[in-house]
């Protein structure tokens, strides 16, 4: 802090007596003029927690000074804008430097000078909002004796036209060996000096050539016009491609293409493709032993945005099915890319090699290095990364969305890996397959929730995706769908898929794998298994009226009501007279007895609904209990009770579903015992404590119940079959008081 302190005094007092220069703790500014211009200059201070050890994520330099200079500028009507930061963008953390790259690409900030890495680099950067060139210059003051090229010292002069917004970079460098002098900087700039000009958001280049149009007013248009910068800034950008290494799917599509054009040439060739990491040098590279790319194929379609390779082959041949439609592929490379090698070897025009350190500047032609001639014909791609990028992150990345590759190779500085070969169907308990011309599904059915995984020709499109996945598809149902060349419609991004008649058709296809599967998890004999199946069938017949008509649209062949209703008695167990039973058995047993009720308890039963239970069961009923289960879908949990599968049950039987505190009285008649059969003593005593109290007393056998008596509300039931009214039918011959009390003390009643 005491450092910058005594730099931002020496500021201070040096500027005091300029009127164009603003000093403040933070940004500086000074506005200079050039032929009646005003030029701004942004001088930011990034330095505060300057050290050796300092992380990104621990760099922070505060936006708002740009914002603050740019409000300068805007007052002092500049037409050419330079930012001043010590550290390179790169240096800052995270979200810091995505604002900062945001605020200098969408105002007016022409050129950004960063120093503290001592290293040559100057690039433009685009986005989709605009625009700016960044130069990373040497340490004038370095060591004379530096031996490392990249930090020797050395300067640069940027020579700007601000008519044309033409440049000329002069890269110098402390040449020792020459005389010490400053010399051309050819390790930095091909003869030390570049040509070029800034991007500028203000210039569009027309569709239509001036004569094409009878307009004679310069202040109106002549066509539409195009912003070249901002549209390769958002081809680049996070809008197409939100993952910056997205750019290794892109070059493995374009590796598949070009060997399956060998191989439909000659399908004895088994061509190769392979992905090398190399964490020393920072790069990526993609191989392959495909076609190669001719001079025609270079000038025509690679240099040509929106116009892919494929593209010239199937349209030519009108047979090749190929997956690299949209011609922008190679571009999502510069999201991350310093510098980028390309060798490529065609039967036609043999070996050529080039290097792209700038997607707005030339390529340079080079003599291909002996490493990497290519024995045969085929294309390798080199990805040099920006120092904020890593290439095993990206191969990381690219494992989970190269899916099923033919031939592919995959290197970790130079240790061989296994490339990815699961179709997400592993552990699963029964599977189900089918292969068509434009597809291989493979699912299988679990105990628990598994996505469906959707693919094409071998590469990640995503999860779960609602336009091929029919409605209300079992969670428990998962896998892998991976389409083949033309058999599914998808976005430019690939990874959503367009819902067209394609994805309508084949999600009725897809359909009929829920009813064999289901099938076979029935006749499974795993009861957790078969539980969950019939959880789902319980929810298609308990909603089957509200969903029927999704179904019929999204299905094949869905089950019918009837259907569902049969598979749910054949297949649900309850509890039935002390032993489990199918539910179809037990309705086959009720219909036989003639029937029509069926009974259910909800929550905790009170002593009396038990006795109720107990009876109802004894005789014939089905007595269940309703519980309430999450059934598991893709969009959300579905809710199911017993209570509504077994309403829909037995309105099909034409039974009545009643709850056990509304059993009508008369099918309780047979509950009570006749008082004749007991002692009249007994029958005596009972009469006058049901005058006594206002109650009425019943006696029943209960044989499930360890309880003497049961109340419900003003009726009373003595449980006949409880040691304690056993030994009362003994006591009867006691004097009458002595017994009365005794009966009062098993109804729970008081002395009256």
């Amino acid at each position: 802090i005491k450092r910058i302190q005594y730099f931002k005094e020496f500021e201070r007092t040096f500027h005091l007596s300029s009127t164009k220069y603003q000093y403040s703790n933070n940004e500086s500014t000074i506005v200079l003029s050039e032929k009646g211009k005003n030029i701004g200059i942004a001088l930011l201070n990034d330095s505060w927690r300057c050290s050796s050890e300092l992380k990104p994520e621990q760099h922070f330099m505060g936006y708002n000074q740009l914002w603050n200079a740019n409000n300068v500028f805007k007052q002092q009507n500049t037409i050419f804008n330079i930012a001043v930061f010590h550290h390179p963008l790169a240096s800052f953390n995270d979200n810091e430097r995505e604002e900062i790259e945001t605020i200098l690409s969408s105002q007016p900030y022409d050129v950004v000078f960063c120093g503290h890495s001592h290293k040559h680099e100057a690039k433009s950067l685009t986005s989709t909002s605009g625009s700016y060139y960044v130069i990373n210059g040497r340490s004038a003051f370095n060591s004379a004796n530096e031996q490392n090229s990249r930090f020797q010292p050395g300067y640069n002069i940027l020579d700007i036209n601000l008519e044309t917004r033409e440049y000329k970079i002069h890269a110098r460098k402390f040449i020792k060996h020459t005389g010490y002098l400053f010399d051309k900087d050819t390790d930095s700039i091909k003869g030390g000096e570049e040509n070029g000009v800034l991007p500028n958001t203000n210039l569009y280049t027309e569709f239509a050539k001036p004569e094409q149009s009878n307009n004679k007013d310069k202040n109106l248009p002549n066509s539409y016009s195009a912003d070249v910068h901002k549209i390769v800034g958002l081809l680049i950008g996070k809008s197409l491609y939100p993952r910056p290494y997205m750019f290794v799917r892109e070059l493995v599509q374009n590796s598949v293409d070009a060997c399956k054009r060998v191989k439909e040439r000659n399908n004895s060739i088994k061509p190769c493709i392979a992905i090398d990491v190399n964490t020393t040098e920072n790069y990526l590279e993609v191989r392959d032993n495909g076609d190669g790319m001719t001079k025609s194929i270079l000038k025509n379609h690679f240099s040509v945005i929106g116009k892919s390779i494929s593209q010239e082959f199937s349209d030519s041949s009108g047979h090749f099915d190929l997956i690299s439609r949209f011609g922008i592929g190679f571009m999502s490379t510069f999201i991350v890319a310093d510098r980028v090698v390309i060798n490529t070897h065609s039967e036609t025009d043999g070996h050529i090699s080039f290097v792209i350190n700038d997607v707005f500047k030339g390529f340079n032609y080079i003599e291909p290095p002996t490493e990497s001639i290519l024995a045969t014909t085929g294309t390798s791609i080199r990805i040099y990364m920006k120092s904020s990028y890593r290439p095993n992150e990206a191969l990381n990345e690219a494992i989970e969305y190269l899916r099923h590759i033919d031939g592919l190779e995959i290197h970790h500085d130079k240790s061989k890996i296994n490339p990815p070969n699961s179709w997400n169907i592993e552990g699963s308990h029964h599977n189900f397959e089918l292969d068509s011309p434009t597809y291989v599904i493979k699912l299988g059915i679990n105990h628990s929730p598994k996505p469906i995984i959707a693919s094409n020709s071998g590469f990640l499109i995503g999860l779960d995706l609602p336009e091929i996945i029919p409605y209300k598809f079992p969670y428990i149902i998962g896998g892998e769908i991976n389409f083949l060349p033309k058999g599914i419609d998808f976005d430019m991004s690939r990874t959503k898929i367009m819902p067209t008649k394609k994805s309508e058709t084949f999600r009725k296809e897809v359909s009929v794998a829920l009813k064999k599967l289901f099938r076979q998890a029935l006749e499974s004999g795993n009861p957790p298994l078969i539980q969950q199946v019939i959880n789902y069938l319980q929810y298609y017949l308990q909603y089957y009226d509200n969903n029927n008509m999704q179904m019929e649209l999204s299905y094949s062949d869905f089950y019918s009501k009837s259907e569902l209703i049969n598979l749910c008695c054949d297949n649900m167990v309850l509890q039935f007279q002390g032993r489990s039973a199918y539910l179809s058995d037990i309705l086959s047993s009720m219909k036989f007895s003639g029937l029509k009720y069926i009974f259910y308890a909800s929550g905790n039963r009170s002593d009396y609904n038990n006795i109720v239970y107990q009876f109802l069961d004894s005789q014939g009923y089905i007595v269940f209990e309703n519980r309430g289960t999450n059934v598991s879908f893709r969009d959300a949990p579905q809710q199911i009770t017993t209570q509504a599968t077994m309403q829909q049950i037995a309105n099909h039987y034409q039974m009545s579903v009643v709850d056990i505190n509304q059993v009508p009285k008369q099918l309780l008649t047979e509950m009570k015992l006749d008082l004749a059969q007991f002692p009249e003593r007994l029958a005596e005593v009972l009469s006058e404590i049901s005058k006594e109290h206002g109650v009425k007393i019943e006696i029943g056998k209960f044989g499930n119940l360890p309880k003497a008596s049961v109340r419900n509300n003003n009726e009373i039931f003595l449980n006949h079959d409880y040691a304690t009214f056993q030994s009362l039918i003994k006591m009867t011959d006691q004097p009458k008081d002595q017994f009365k009390i005794y009966l009062l003390g098993i109804l729970g009643l008081p002395l009256h």
